[in-house]
Formats: C-alpha cells, structure tokens, sequence
C-alpha cells in the first residue's frame, strides 16, 4: 500500500497541476445535477424535499459537524438520479434507507477526503471554487452567471455562501482524490497485452432478476394466512416492531395541492415590483370572471417548474414552501382564487384545489395490513431458499417451474468479455461476470444467486467464445473492435483506482472519530463505519 500512496501522491500533485479544468468537471458532474433541481417554487423542488428546513446534526467527523440540514439535502439529489431512482421499484423502504445511508457515508467521507489532502499540500482555490458555481446552469440567464439567481437559491435553501461554498469545495477534493487514483493505477504493457488475450474471449448468457423482497407481494395473502398469522404467540411483538421501524409507510401530514401562476419581479426594483403586481391584479380579474386556471397558468405563469402543468403543484405538507404561499395554501376554501400574493420571487395567484387531513393511525388500525406484509416477506425467503436448494442440486425443471411461477422473463445478455465490469442489461458486477464465464453447456445453470441490493440475479448458459483473430490483432491499424479494447483497458484502470480509493477512504474512517445521531442511524440501510 507504501508504494500505491507514493504514486497517489505523485499523480495527485501532477493532475493538479496539469488538468485543472478537467479535475472541475468531473469532480462536480453528479453535483452540478443536483443544483438544477433544489430551487422549490422556482424549480418545482420544495425547501422541505430539500431538507433545508431541518436542524440539529446528523453526524460529526473529527469534531466537524454534518448537519441534518444537509444530510436531507443530499438525500434529496440522490434520490432525485434515476439510477438510484430505479430501486423504487422494489417496494418497500430498501430504497430510502439504502439512498439515506450513502448520502450519509458520502458526506461523512468527503470531510475526511478534503482534511487528509490539505495534509498532503493539496487544496482547492477560492477561483476554483467561484470558478465552479459560476458554471452551474440553474445559476444563469442567458447563458452568463446571474448573482441575483445565486442570492436567490441561498435565500430559498436557507444556507449562507459560505457553506454552500465549503460544500462545492469538499466535492472537488473529492473528485480529485478519486480521479488521481484512477491515473495512477493505469495498467502497465504487460497487463495490457493480457487484457488484449482476455477480451478475445467472450460469453453470452441469458439471466433473470428476482426481487428478493417483495416476490411475493402482500396482495397475494388469502386472509386465512392473515389470521393464523396474528394467532401466533410471537405475532404482536412481531407486528410492534415492524409499525415502530416502519412509520413513515402510515403517518401522513397534512397536505395540499394548488394551482398557481407566477409572475416575477426583481427584488429591489420599484418598478418591476409595481409592473409585476398589476399584471397579477389582471389575472385575477380574468380568473374571477371564468377564465381558465390551467390555460392561464401554461399562457402566462413563469415558474418552470409548474407552467406545463397548468400550474399544478401537488400534494406537500407544511413547512415545504415560502411562507406567504404556504400559509394561504392551508388556510383559504378550496376553490378560492388568492389576492396577488408576494414572495420573493415576485407575485402568486393561488387557488388551492384539495386538501388531506393528517393521518396517524394506531397500530390496531393497520395491523391486517403489517401481517399480510410480513407473511409475504415470510414466503418470499421460503421460495428464494427453495430457488438456492435447486440450483446447488442442478435441478434445472425446479428453476424453471420457478421462473414460470412467478412470471420472470429470460433475458440475453449478448457478447460480453472476461473485462466488463458488468454483464450487459442483466448487471450483477464482477461476480456475475466471473459466474458466466463459468457456465457450459453440461452446466448451464449458475450453483447460486448473484445479490445485488434487494434482486438476485439468476444466470444461465448461452455461449461461451473464444476469437483467435481479435486476439492476434496488435495495436496498428485498430478496428471498432480495438477501439473498445482500449476503452476495456481504461476502464479496468478505472476500476483499479476506484478498489484502491475505497480501501483509502476506508483507513481514513478507520483512524477518524465519527459518530451518528440515533436517529439517522435507525433510518439508514447500515449506519457508516465509525
């Protein structure tokens, strides 16, 4: 590890000196996501998704404080990318609690990332960072950096500069870190000429996703099952636990839904207030004589976030909005067409369109529904146990009259080599790989489960190749096909550097005193390493 952290250090000072720009844009590309979505009316994104409402501190680092504020915003853009966006689709609350738990650990380790590169002399600059915001698109009005914009997203987001600053900082060290790795553990000729054999030989498979928590959805529970389920001895206990560690699947805050149409004015300027106001006095005349509110609101609103939609900004609870535009939104007759109403963004006509009451039910008023949850659950792991049994058995008729069952499909993969980082539309890592390449025609079925998250991947025989002519290829001349060896090799780079960037950060935690509120702890997927 001696000699790995001398060429980090190398390669980091190098890359810093030599690349800055780039080291910019890709340290902040997940980043620069997130700032297009945080601004709540503005944006269509709310304070309250935001978590900038929330105080107290989520974790302390070395004595460095992770407040809840920013633990929730994070969470917020993190579920905000489709790629985590995509765990949704397994029910339950795997998703916010895994999405809840690597926001956590990403702040927790950047923290750590940006204090262990001051230490080895590297920083970013105050031009770096301005630099950065400067660049972010939700930042800008015809194409040049709007400051009013700026003060505005700070403003909406309660934070001062200073700390969304010190926040775009600890991203670009991160990201510097990472990348500086990734250049230092490129593949030497030797393992280049390797992978050039290796990525002659390729593999076809054919895989099924099972989602391992739900196979078997509460739907499916006759009510018998139900009531010899609440008659075991351990049953109330059981339906406690799950209602106490599950409550935000029943409480529900009071919510609201309105249109609105927004008509903006710069603050500051006297005649654009006065200007903005009479054009939202004149909307509320042709709206209060029959006017259309979605037609008017598409024609006319200049909220982004809401204009497309007939001005519809669906259900939220307290505490997700402005507060002249929230307390209106929960205190005026559904049906109502508001006075103009100004925030900081200029002038609102609202009309509140439905509200919901709060819910917070008893245990007793949903414990049918716990039950039928978790008898579901029950059956899942019998059948995913059974699936594991056959498959150590090579009961191929089982697998199958498994898969039949439960109406999964089978699907192709196509030819991948021995270097993918994972089989193409099935996923599943190195691991599914390394399976697949083992497969044959007398033993087409993989002995187990690939787990990732909350599916498990189940992997069967296509083919198996080898291309003797791709293999002898040398470097001149190259073809698609050694276009995309190369791409292999720097991605394999790519993967090196992230394995020996994980095994950093993980020293760091090990030598850091880091510790969790309770409370954050209990809603996330595992708590970070401390």
């Amino acid at each position: 590890m001696s000699s790995q952290m001398s060429q980090f250090r190398s390669s980091l000072k190098n890359a810093w000196r030599n690349d800055r720009r780039q080291l910019l844009r890709s340290a902040t590309a997940w980043f620069l996501f997130g700032a297009i979505i945080v601004v709540f009316v503005f944006w269509g994104l709310t304070p309250q998704q935001a978590g900038v409402t929330q105080g107290g501190t989520a974790a302390q680092v070395d004595g460095e404080i992770v407040s809840m504020a920013e633990f929730a915003e994070r969470t917020e853009i993190m579920s905000q990318n489709p790629n985590f966006a995509q765990l949704e689709q397994f029910g339950g609350d795997f998703a916010r609690r895994y999405i809840r738990q690597q926001a956590l650990q990403g702040l927790v380790d950047e923290r750590l990332l940006s204090k262990s590169l001051q230490k080895i002399g590297v920083s970013t600059s105050d031009a770096q960072v301005r630099d950065t915001i400067t660049g972010i698109q939700a930042f800008q009005e015809d194409g040049r950096f709007s400051h009013t914009r700026y003060l505005s997203y700070l403003q909406a987001t309660r934070q001062d500069a200073g700390s969304f600053e010190g926040k775009i900082r600890r991203q670009l060290a991160a990201g510097l870190a990472a990348r500086a790795f990734s250049a230092a553990l490129k593949p030497i000729p030797q393992e280049s000429k390797l992978l050039k054999e290796l990525e002659a030989i390729k593999a076809n498979v054919e895989g099924v996703s099972i989602p391992t928590e739900n196979l078997v959805i509460a739907e499916m529970i006759p009510a018998a099952q139900v009531k010899e389920f609440l008659a075991k001895p351990d049953a109330e206990a059981r339906l406690k636990t799950y209602f106490e560690t599950h409550k935000d699947e029943f409480v529900q805050a009071e919510k609201a839904k309105v249109r609105h149409i927004l008509v903006r004015a710069e603050k500051g300027n006297a005649d654009a207030v006065a200007k903005a106001k009479a054009t939202a006095e004149a909307l509320v005349k042709e709206l209060k004589a029959g006017a259309d509110f979605a037609k008017l609101a598409k024609e006319k609103s200049e909220d982004p976030g809401s204009k497309e939609n007939g001005g519809l900004i669906d259900f939220f609870a307290r505490g997700s909005m402005v507060p002249e535009f929230e307390t209106y939104a929960f205190s005026a007759k559904p049906g109502e067409i508001s006075a103009p109403i100004q925030t900081d963004f200029g002038f609102h006509v609202i009309r509140v369109e439905e509200r919901r009451s709060a819910k917070n039910p008893a245990l007793d008023d949903v414990k049918e529904d716990i039950a039928e949850k978790l008898v579901a659950q029950e059956k899942t792991r019998e059948e995913i146990q059974a699936l594991e049994k056959a498959l150590v058995d090579g009961q191929a008729d089982a697998v199958q009259s498994f898969v039949a069952k439960h109406k999964l499909k089978w699907t192709e993969s196509g030819n991948f080599s021995v270097t993918a980082s994972a089989i193409p539309k099935l996923g599943g890592g190195d691991e599914a790989v390394g399976l697949a390449l083992k497969l044959t025609a007398a033993q087409p079925l993989a002995k187990k489960l690939v787990r990732q998250g909350p599916a498990a991947l189940l992997l069967k025989y296509k083919a198996v190749t080898a291309d003797a002519k791709v293999a002898a290829k040398g470097d001149a001349g190259k073809t698609d096909a050694g276009k995309d060896a190369e791409a292999a090799r720097e991605a394999q780079a790519a993967r090196r550097g992230e394995e020996v960037f994980g095994h950093w950060v993980a020293e760091l935690r090990k030598s850091a005193k880091i510790s969790i509120a309770p409370e954050v702890a209990q809603g996330t997927q595992a708590a970070v390493e401390e």
